[in-house]
């Protein structure tokens, strides 16, 4: 491993802690391959983990360093009618850490992140302009008050302390894709932070991630490439999700 660099696609299939048999696994998914097919100039193999996990690797002898890909089977089609673009919020959110990562206090935090969410569901159930400007004001106040407890973005924090590069993430139609590029001796901290944030994700400080989706989504307006896509998107899929 120190003397190569290891590109890795592993596509999440189900929970991490989850058995996954055969015929569990979505009929997209692909046949393992122990060995490369011939004139395969990656030289791909494909590996199943017992908790459901494909994994693609793809060995390149030029570097020491592993790039890690972990891409989720759901993206902006899976996005409830009266909720688009929550699948793009969700892949923010899981930068904000578990009850771990992120967290100075997560017991006493908890109750705060509680009563958000109670807020956030009262203020869905009223359409009167009065009524939801009060709630979001409750809403700020709960998520100051939450800040205390929020030691924020451990997880870059400790992405760049042991020399990982390239941390980013990405949502598409049908995927959601979270990247990073990594000395090859750190492959296990990897795995043993990804698997956190995904079994144990804590969806802190999420009024003002709101913000920053928002943000994305102004850019892309001003983005003739973007606005290229969605429109080429309209005309080929007018029934489509």
């Amino acid at each position: 491993m120190t003397t190569r660099q290891l590109t890795l696609l592993a596509i999440l299939l189900c929970a991490p802690t989850a058995q996954a048999r055969a015929a569990d696994l979505p009929a997209a998914v692909p046949a393992t391959l122990d060995t490369p097919l011939p004139n395969d100039p990656m030289g791909v193999t494909i590996r199943r983990l017992p908790n459901g996990l494909t994994v693609y690797l793809s060995p390149n002898k030029g570097l020491p360093r592993v790039t890690a890909w972990i891409a989720v089977r759901a993206g902006s089609k899976n996005d409830p009618a009266d909720s688009t673009g929550i699948a793009h919020y969700l892949e923010h959110m899981l930068f904000k850490g578990t009850t771990k990562l992120d967290a100075l206090d997560a017991a006493a935090e908890a109750p705060h992140l509680d009563r958000i969410q109670t807020l956030f569901e009262e203020r869905a159930q009223t359409s009167d302009a009065f009524k939801r400007a009060q709630y979001d004001a409750l809403i700020d106040s709960e998520n100051v008050a939450d800040a205390a407890y929020v030691a924020p973005n451990e997880i870059d924090k400790f992405y760049s302390a042991i020399g990982a590069q390239g941390v980013n993430a990405f949502t598409s139609n049908e995927r959601t894709v979270f990247v990073v590029d990594l000395p090859a001796n750190r492959l296990d901290a990897w795995a043993a932070v990804e698997s956190e944030r995904f079994r144990d994700p804590v969806f802190r400080l999420f009024p003002t991630e709101l913000e920053a989706v928002y943000e994305e989504k102004n850019r892309s307006l001003d983005n003739s490439e973007s606005a290229f896509w969605e429109a080429l998107d309209r005309g080929l899929y007018k029934v489509h999700p």
